[in-house]
């Protein structure tokens, strides 16, 4: 018999921080408990419960000192009731469950369509649902994706983590084919979709396949489903005990592959029980040794606890729990540069290293200490960037989806939708040498790597700016500008940030036929501040507020008597209309035209004729003007006929 574990077999990420958690907060509460089972393996749930804690079935059922939220995660609301409760909540949604959270409780925000691709009554599903009011659509197969209405609105795709990839591919495709107006978040875990092809290739592979985990753990049930369309023979168990359910030939390959919630222990068990069921000789006497080995997995980057067995002149021996050792030569072995690796670690010391190589090629693990040093000084900036603490990057390179940027060897991805706070960028490449401020919006620490938002930066500057504008300014307010842009209808005036627009009724007392008449681009003027709308962001300006009404002072230039210049404006039958100053219009009757009788007004003048006209009588009050042309006229004509009247004086002789 032979036995193939699969390298993906086993906890998942999420779930194995989830247990570590709990086991960790157990000593640090009298009472305990976890809303929901802590993951979907009722060994692992039982063995909590033995240590008295238990599963609240719901919010109400919650007594304890301290409650874990669940790897699956929950609903705002729910928080929000067991914080009513005042218990003390220790969240240990996995990471990548928070992020489909985030990104749902976003798209709700802009009043997008939600619609979730997994099982409806999955706590997970049921969970990222709460971050959305419960309004998202959710669906699990094309048939339910063809049901789904087109609308102006745009359509937020998530996926639940366990959701089988080959059926999130279909129902992409169909949704993008179709014109559905969709924005794609491949929310697949990266370790389900590993641990999804590595079953079924394995399963391809073996004569029998046998899947370990939970009745309701989700992802089980789909590892079963992928590993039975290719191999006939394949099992689900929970436990060694169901494997005599399985009629085992001693000369298959077996392979094993097990759920993100089951133990390593049980896949141990699992093997054991098998070994034992094979009475052939041909096993190695240590292979139940080997095999916990070979179920310790680890890569290049991996940060690991190990033991010092040996220090000589040139390396340092470390034993990791892995099937074979590790080796720290003295180049790797700190910042300080060449030392004896003898005063630096001692045989029996604990250590942590990092995994440059699995395989030297000659089956030796290469390890380096002074890379975990080196990152202990980078740790700090680290720490700081996940505190939200903004910090500045200069762009490198324009990626698919996004730009890239490094800080003290720390690589930092901005995402396209968060260089602006709105709007689509088309060229990223622009931004390449340009330097930003930004934020974290997921660190991970041990590969050293940042996904950072500018437009959260760049969005609480605006805010920040918003609140100060908004609350130093008020009705009534004159204040100074700068004009931006003039249109028909008025002109756009910067006055600290915000346009306000100053109407084109609004320029001055009389009437503007063109704005550009009176004022140019970057013209800097004072205003009066009409109105505000926060809200809206909408902010009315007048300019000839500033200025006295035309009427207001025209008794005292225009009083009886002054002689005025001005242009006829409008003829009427019984006069002509003459504009003698800005907003001031006076008025000619006809009778006072001319020094004759004329049946109509266009007989002598006509719109666009200069006049000189003396003032009769000016009425401020109700806005009145009477001008006399032919006053003038009269004047002239005695002033000559007083020069005809003079006698010549005749020369003397």
């Amino acid at each position: 018999m032979k036995i193939i574990v699969a390298k993906s077999a086993g906890f998942c990420f999420g779930v194995r921080r989830a247990v570590g958690i709990v086991e960790e907060s157990i000593p640090k509460y009298k009472s305990l408990c976890t809303l929901g089972p802590i993951i979907h393996n009722p060994q692992v749930v039982s063995s909590f419960e033995d240590q008295g804690v238990f599963a609240a079935a719901s919010v109400d059922e919650v007594n304890t000192e301290a409650v874990i939220i669940r790897s699956h995660g929950c609903g705002k609301k729910i928080k929000e009731a067991l914080e009513n409760k005042g218990v003390k909540i220790i969240d240990a949604t996995c990471p990548f469950v928070r992020k489909i959270q985030r990104t749902v409780e976003v798209a709700h925000k802009e009043n997008k369509h939600i619609v979730i691709v997994g099982e409806e009554e999955h706590p997970e599903v049921v969970g990222i649902n709460g971050y959305c009011d419960g309004t998202a659509t959710v669906i699990n197969s094309l048939e339910e994706a063809k049901n789904i209405e087109k609308s102006e609105k745009i359509i937020c795709l998530v996926a639940q983590t366990t959701t089988n990839l080959k059926k999130w591919q279909i129902i992409v495709e169909f949704l993008l084919k179709k014109g559905y107006n969709v924005e794609v978040h491949n929310t697949i875990c990266s370790a389900t979709e590993e641990r999804q092809t590595e079953a079924a290739v394995l399963a391809r592979k073996c004569q029998t396949m046998v899947v370990i985990g939970g009745s309701q753990s989700s992802n089980t049930k789909k590892l079963y489903q992928i590993c039975k369309a290719v191999q006939d023979r394949t099992y689900v168990i929970e436990s060694s005990k169901e494997l005599e359910k399985i009629n085992i030939n001693k000369n298959n390959i077996i392979g094993i592959s097990a759920g993100a919630s089951t133990p390593d222990w049980v896949i141990k068990e699992v093997v054991t029980t098998m070994s034992e069921l094979d009475k052939l000789e041909t096993q190695d006497s240590d292979f139940i040794e080997e095999m916990a080995k070979t179920l310790v997995r680890i890569k290049p980057g991996q940060q690991i606890k190990g033991t010092v067995i040996y220090v000589d002149d040139f390396e340092v021996g470390v034993n990791i729990g892995y099937k074979s050792d590790g080796f720290i030569s003295k180049e790797n072995l700190t910042i300080q540069g060449d030392v004896d690796p003898r005063e630096v670690v001692k045989p029996g010391e604990e250590i942590e290293v990092e995994v440059l190589k699995v395989n030297d090629g000659s089956g030796n693990v290469i390890l380096s200490k002074k890379a975990i040093e080196e990152r202990l000084l980078k740790d700090e900036a680290l720490n700081k960037i996940s505190t939200g603490e903004p910090f500045e990057v200069t762009v490198k390179e324009a990626v698919k989806g996004g730009l890239m940027a490094q800080l003290d060897g720390i690589h930092v991805f901005i995402p396209a939708s968060q260089i602006r706070v709105k709007g689509f960028v088309k060229d990223l490449t622009k931004f390449v040498g340009q330097t930003f401020t930004v934020t974290s919006l997921e660190v991970d620490t041990k590969k050293r790597r940042v996904v950072a938002s500018r437009s959260a930066i760049l969005a609480k500057e605006q805010a920040e700016k918003a609140e100060k504008f908004w609350g130093s300014i008020a009705e009534g307010d004159v204040v100074k500008g700068i004009v931006r842009r003039i249109t028909d209808f008025g002109a756009f005036v910067d006055i600290g940030g915000y346009d306000g627009l100053l109407h084109i009724s609004d320029v001055a007392w009389h009437r503007v036929s063109k704005v550009n008449e009176c004022l140019n681009i970057n013209d800097e003027i004072e205003v009066k501040v009409l109105s505000l709308n926060r809200e809206k962001e909408l902010i009315s300006l007048g300019l000839k507020q500033l200025q006295p009404k035309p009427w207001e002072t025209a008794e005292e230039r225009f009083a009886q008597g002054t002689v005025v210049n001005g242009t006829v404006v409008r003829i009427a039958s019984f006069g002509a209309f003459v504009n003698i100053a800005p907003g001031i219009d006076g008025m000619v009757h006809i009778s006072e035209i001319v020094n004759r009788y004329i049946k109509k007004v266009d007989e002598v003048l006509k719109v666009g004729d200069q006049v000189e006209a003396v003032v009769l009588a000016c009425d401020a009050a109700n806005k009145r003007i009477s001008l006399s042309i032919k006053a003038l006229a009269e004047d002239e004509e005695i002033a000559e006929e007083e020069l005809t009247d003079v006698e010549p004086i005749e020369d003397a002789e």
